[in-house]
């Protein structure tokens, strides 16, 4: 090649591979709906959605603020970015998504408003952030195969009015943040005093609609977050939530069903009729806060639920478990109308538990289960401060204050009945009935009791019970120290009971009825002599 030729193949060259001025890197276009169309450059934005998204993938589409009429169809591969809460995206028709996904796809930083579902997922792994779903007929989100990953979204319920101060969330939570550019498980329970049948005690039932207090049918409203598998699928959904709100009268804000994986963290619920309903599959929930809402704040039946520093304010149970298994490692419940935990044929852990101003069924109300509950405090229960009928529990290092019916003259701080329980470490103040009653067969096993200021007794056992107690304090107690009748039986060693008013034994000493005391110290020995009564060695005075 003559060498004149050189510098004009090279300069050709470079001009063919040179890309042309203003158009968009291949898979990236810009949508804006107010522009007259164009060829998808930022400069020269398409306007129109559906003729993007229509485009051969991967695609990431820039999305202008304004509002875009669907529903659409997002295929593998696209990400849909949109500049905050003014970029809009609706559908008219109550039947239909506004958005349908399947496979890889992304959507970012806008609002999905109106139609049936929100999203509706069919499969493969979503990614959302910074989106706020609003109004929607059925539900936000239906998840129906695959994965879904969201962080910062926000869910508003059809008509969700201004949030009430007491229903807030901590900063700290569910800070479902503005981006960047900008029906439930009725609960069915009988009260406590009714004597249970095995396994009827607590159900929890899948009826749509019912209200646990009355059975009456509620409005239906829209779920927030539905996780179940499609008819087909052979592996179930998955949802990972994190720092998000869902606001207003949800039904149920997250729901899952059929073996579903919900993991919830930071999510803040204010005013859902219940938070989390789950039937069946696995749920974790860490750092999240509910308030406002009527019925159970989470609620799972043939399930396993895992709680982590999670805050209930309100509602009926701030937890109902049926069948299921149920870990807990921070937990505080507060102005429950009926029980902070109320847990049937249920097994496992429970951890820094507390309680505050629970309703007439108990702060903890345990029934058929076998459960472990360690530092727990309950305070200001109406009627019971621990309820645990039938099955096994064991109670470690607790605190139990304040606990008095409405009319003030009764209210058991531990009621143990028909129940095996070993309880160890524990203080009860003001309970206005028994500090510790064994009732109905139970068989009750009590170390290193602080009682005091109990109305109607320091330790009582009626109805063929057992209570086995050592190493036992008893201050400013008023009536009997010890109540033993109709069959109790009551064994106490290293008894020390001061300032007290009443009897040290009442015992009605009819059939098997019996108290047996080893090493007692007591500011008064009334009751020493009934007949039902053995004491070794004699009992001194401080």
């Amino acid at each position: 090649m003559p060498s004149r030729l050189l510098p004009w193949l090279l300069a050709l060259l470079c001009a063919c591979s040179r890309p042309s001025l203003g158009r968009p890197a291949r898979g990236e276009l810009w949508v804006d709906g107010a522009s007259a169309g164009g060829d998808g450059t930022r400069e020269r934005p398409l306007r129109s959605l559906s003729e993007a998204l229509a485009r051969p993938g991967p695609l990431l589409v820039h999305l202008a603020s304004g509002r875009y009429e669907g529903p659409f169809r997002m295929l593998s591969g696209t990400r849909l970015v949109g500049q905050g809460s003014s970029t809009v995206l609706r559908a008219s028709d109550p039947g239909a998504a506004v958005v349908g996904a399947r496979g890889e796809v992304g959507l970012e930083a806008l609002t999905v408003e109106g139609g049936g579902w929100g999203l509706a997922g069919e499969g493969g792994a979503l990614r959302i952030e910074g989106v706020i779903f609003r109004n929607q007929a059925l539900g936000a989100i239906r998840l129906g195969a695959g994965s879904l990953d969201g962080r910062g979204l926000r869910f508003e319920a059809r008509g969700a009015g201004p949030v009430r101060p007491e229903a807030s969330c901590p900063e700290s939570i569910g800070a479902a943040r503005e981006p960047p550019t900008e029906p439930v498980l009725a609960v069915r329970q009988v009260r406590p005093r009714e004597a249970p049948e095995p396994g009827g005690h607590g159900t929890l039932t899948a009826e749509e609609g019912a209200h646990p207090s009355t059975g009456a049918s509620a409005p239906t409203v829209a779920v927030g977050v539905l996780v179940e598998a499609r008819e087909g699928e052979t592996s179930a959904p998955s949802l990972l939530l994190r720092d998000s709100t869902f606001a207003g009268a949800f039904e149920r804000a997250v729901r899952g069903r059929g073996g579903a994986t919900v993991h919830l963290a930071g999510v803040c619920f204010q005013g859902p009729r219940v938070a989390l309903s789950q039937e069946g599959g696995v749920a974790e929930v860490e750092r999240a806060w509910a308030s406002g809402g009527t019925g159970t704040a989470f609620s799972t039946m043939a399930g396993t639920l895992k709680l982590v520093d999670v805050r209930v304010r309100g509602y009926e149970y701030g937890v109902a478990t049926n069948q299921s298994r149920l870990s807990v490692r921070g937990f505080t419940s507060e102005h429950a109308t009926r029980a902070g935990l109320g847990l049937t044929a249920t097994r496992g852990l429970l951890e820094d538990v507390v309680v505050r101003d629970a309703g007439d069924y108990g702060a903890l109300q345990l029934t058929n289960s076998d459960l472990e509950v360690r530092r727990f405090r309950l305070e200001g229960s109406r009627e019971y401060g621990v309820v645990a009928v039938q099955g096994r529990v064991r109670l470690r290092d607790g605190v139990l204050t304040g606990v008095s019916m409405a009319d003030g003259v009764a209210g058991d701080g531990l009621h143990l009945r028909q129940v095996e329980a070993d309880v160890d470490t524990v203080t009860v103040h003001g309970a206005k009935g028994s500090c510790v009653l064994a009732t109905q067969r139970a068989r009750v096993t009590l170390r290193n009791a602080r009682l005091s200021t109990c109305g109607l007794a320091a330790l009582a056992v009626d109805t063929q019970a057992t209570l086995e107690s050592r190493n036992i304090e008893v201050r400013d107690t008023a009536s009997a120290v010890l109540l033993a009748i109709e069959g109790g039986q009551l064994r106490v060693q290293d008894l020390t009971a001061r300032e007290v008013q009443g009897e040290l034994i009442s015992a009605d000493c009819e059939g098997r009825t019996r108290v047996q005391l080893r090493h007692v110290e007591a500011s008064n020995t009334r009751g020493v002599s009934s007949p039902c009564v053995q004491l070794e060695p004699p009992a001194r005075s401080p």
